[in-house]
């Protein structure tokens, strides 16, 4: 620790240094360099990664060949001029991560084809060969027999009783490799009172790919949701949606993520949370002020990640939410010009729900288009917050300090 009550650490990723307050070692910290997220008390005292000089050494070297060949040129009176080497452009990889890329995607589609019985879904991203293990028929089954199995057997249970929103891939080998894992996440569907109201199950689906398209050859519920085992109580009324977003409407899209549903509510202008305290509302309002600030040029270097380690508790994100949804209803109006701006407010409401939409910062280089689809992840925002804004926010948001370990069942915790 130094004098000032700081301390240094190194992102384990690419050795970028940070110098953080001592209270701040249990926070997440996401570095600016890699956006490789990890906790400051695992960075501490450890040895940051040799940074790559190759550029630099490529770059010295180029001049210096540069040098020699020109002396060469002039002492031999040669006319021909050298021409220079054209700079290679490097590629970026593409801005997806395991809950946003296009494998993702298509789980929730396939998750929600069984709920909603859509065969030509589940012919097109099942191996219907592989899945008859899984619901227990025999090998060879039928395909015709093998999609009505899908509809009635104990498997697809909770896929058939709640409703899929999200995923997530498991590792970053799932985005690439020809076959890989994702949780699918499900939650009782609005108006029903058989499961515990914003309960979430994780289901752990296996697939293979075929070209750009997966095919899923198994799953296995990892956690389970938690069943509503009270009677009714007629004077116990369902917690409200949001008064200030309209009612989501279902609309279909395109993107890179392929062809789905959506839920959409039209943005509007959303008020501070009605539980936040004057000293809440300003923190609120100071961190939207910073997410949009750390997209302009010289804004001071780290700000986004130290804006979103501001955002330290359940009652911190549930003040948050409301103002970031605010601040994107006011960018709206020309989504192309504000990209920028959204993109981060985008990053900061997956990173405070752990909800995502398929937001494309990128473009597609057709500007209509373009505002077509981010005009959608905006409303598809607006729908989110419709929902759970009055619910147990804190049974849906992943509060968990280490997010390698599964979450822990709910049962135990009463139990405990």
């Amino acid at each position: 620790m130094r004098t000032d009550g700081k301390v240094d650490v190194n992102c384990p990723q690419c050795g970028t240094q940070y110098r953080i307050a001592a209270d701040n070692l249990d926070a997440k910290i996401e570095c600016q360099e890699c956006h490789r997220v990890f906790f400051g008390k695992t960075a501490v005292g450890k040895r940051a990664k040799t940074q790559d000089n190759s550029k630099t050494y490529m770059i010295f070297g180029g001049v210096a060949l540069a040098l020699i060949v020109g002396f060469l040129v002039i002492n031999s009176n040669n006319q021909n001029q050298v021409s220079k080497p054209k700079p290679q452009v490097e590629t970026k990889a593409d801005p997806y991560s395991q809950s946003n890329h296009p494998r993702t995607a298509q789980l929730v589609k396939w998750a929600q084809a069984i709920g909603t019985d859509n065969s030509l879904v589940l012919q097109t991203h099942s191996d219907l060969a592989a899945i008859t293990t899984t619901l227990g028929m025999p090998a060879g089954s039928d395909a015709n027999a093998v999609l009505t199995e899908l509809q009635t057997n104990e498997a697809t249970k909770y896929l058939r009783e709640l409703v899929c929103e999200s995923a997530r891939l498991v590792d970053e080998a799932s985005m690439e490799a020809p076959t890989g894992k994702g949780l699918v996440f499900v939650t009782p569907k609005p108006g029903t009172d058989d499961y515990i109201k914003n309960t979430r199950g994780e289901i752990e689906v296996a697939f293979r790919t075929e070209g750009q398209q997966i095919k899923v050859t198994g799953w296995t519920v990892t956690m389970k949701p938690n069943r509503n085992n009270k009677k009714p109580d007629p004077n116990n009324k369902a917690l409200p949606p949001s008064k200030d977003i309209a009612k989501p409407a279902e609309a279909e899209i395109t993107d890179s993520a392929g062809t789905r549903k959506v839920a959409e509510s039209k943005p509007a202008a959303v008020p501070h949370w009605d539980k936040a305290t004057p000293e809440q509302q300003a923190k609120a309002d100071q961190i939207v002020a910073d997410i949009l600030r750390s997209a302009s040029a010289d804004a001071p270097r780290g700000l986004f990640a130290r804006t979103l380690l501001a955002i330290d508790t359940l009652e911190a994100k549930k003040a948050a939410v409301p103002r970031v949804l605010n601040a994107m209803f006011e960018l709206y109006t020309d989504v192309n010009a504000n990209n920028e701006q959204l993109t981060l407010l985008d990053r900061a409401m997956r990173d405070i729900t752990g909800f995502s939409v398929n937001y494309e910062s990128k473009g597609t280089n057709d500007a209509a288009k373009d505002k077509a689809l981010r005009e959608s992840s905006v409303r598809q925002w607006f729908a989110f917050w419709y929902r759970y804004a009055n619910g147990e926010l804190d049974q849906f948001i992943d509060t968990r300090e280490n997010l390698d370990e599964p979450e822990p069942d709910p049962k135990a915790k009463k139990k405990q």
